[in-house]
């Protein structure tokens, strides 16, 4: 049943949180990028709403499309900056391979 475990990647077993909070100059790396995004982004909605003024059907979507870049650019800085780097959740091994040897049980039945 743990003959798997030689294909686990190290990480896995460690022990605690080992992600590194965000550094003041990721922060202002991150601030930096979010100060040249958000302007092209609102520059390139408005350059896309003359064309679809122009008879351009497609410029329509990229007219949205643009200005809801620069918001998600936005909330992914604040996201980074205020509550650090995300944490992904380790699952639990242990039960994911019982659980998989008794799916397996049942299909051989």
């Amino acid at each position: 049943m743990k003959d798997y475990q030689d294909q686990e990647p190290d990480w896995i077993h460690e022990e605690g949180n080992n992600s590194q909070p965000l550094t003041d100059a990721g922060k202002r790396w991150i601030t930096i990028a979010m100060f040249i995004s958000v302007p092209f982004c609102m520059w390139a909605g408005w350059f896309e709403w003359g064309r679809a003024h122009q008879g351009n059907w497609r410029a329509w979507v990229y007219t949205f499309e643009w200005p809801f870049f620069g918001a998600l650019v936005i909330y992914l800085w604040r996201r980074l900056t205020k509550s650090g780097l995300p944490q992904i959740p380790r699952p639990d091994f242990d039960q994911l391979a019982d659980e998989f040897d008794a799916k397996k049980k049942e299909e051989d039945q």
